[in-house]
């Protein structure tokens, strides 16, 4: 049997499919994302890579995230998979969960984020609700999701996926990917492109450094000349 035949065979026949170890990056070779903005890495993809702008951080000062994705498909609310992989995680691990999405249902509360902060995860990222605000917060553990619900979750509800790839709005995921997130939002770096988006990056501060400088030089407008040039190309009527 072919491996894509055995891939098909394996998720219609088994109701969760769980891989235990993924391949992480060296943490060297992503030291210099920690202090680099999601919007800048958003930019050296030319917006590709970024996930919906609803995901965002559940309470004000969380964390921002950078770090290796564990990754999991669930079904709505089902918080199975996202146990495990707080189980399995290595320190500085980031949680990936999509599919969990419902509103009668969360997917993480307090209890999980004390854990995972046990544990040395980096943080939880997620297309579904989670609880316990206050709880997660006290333990330092930085939350990016859809949203906040005091509705439980629910467990063992089949089908599931742990560490295989998953889709979150536009951008593609595979495990140990590297997931970035600040109060801007969520990007993720396929880990065979970590060396090249950290040039890409380098080089649009650079360009954002200098269009600083001259801001600060002429205490004026930058690109207006730009600007002129595509509204001269355009039928325009302007009145001063």
């Amino acid at each position: 049997m072919s491996d894509r035949a055995t891939v098909v065979s394996d998720r219609v026949t088994v109701e969760y499919r769980l891989r235990l170890t993924i391949p992480r990056p060296d943490p060297a070779s992503y030291a210099s994302f920690h202090s680099y903005a999601a919007a800048n890495i958003s930019d050296a993809f030319f917006k590709r890579q970024t996930l919906p702008h609803h995901i965002k951080p559940i309470y004000a000062g969380c964390p921002g995230i950078v770090g290796p994705a564990i990754t999991a498909q669930v079904t709505p609310g089902d918080e199975l998979l996202a146990l495990k992989a707080i189980e399995i995680a290595e320190p500085g691990d980031v949680i990936v969960v999509v599919g969990a999405f419902s509103p009668r249902f969360c997917l993480w509360g307090g209890i999980m984020s004390t854990m995972a902060k046990a544990r040395g995860v980096a943080g939880l990222i997620t297309d579904g609700l989670v609880r316990d605000v206050d709880e997660t917060r006290r333990a330092g553990f930085a939350i990016y999701a859809a949203g906040v619900t005091p509705l439980a979750p629910c467990m063992n509800v089949p089908p599931g996926e742990l560490n295989y790839p998953i889709v979150f709005g536009t951008a593609e995921i595979c495990p140990g990917d590297l997931m970035v997130a600040d109060e801007d939002g969520v990007v993720c770096v396929p880990q065979e492109q970590i060396a090249a988006v950290d040039a890409a990056v380098q080089a649009r501060m650079e360009k954002e450094r200098g269009w600083h400088r001259e801001i600060e030089r002429t205490r004026g407008m930058i690109l207006k000349d730009t600007v002129d040039k595509l509204l001269a190309a355009r039928t325009t009527h302007i009145e001063s």
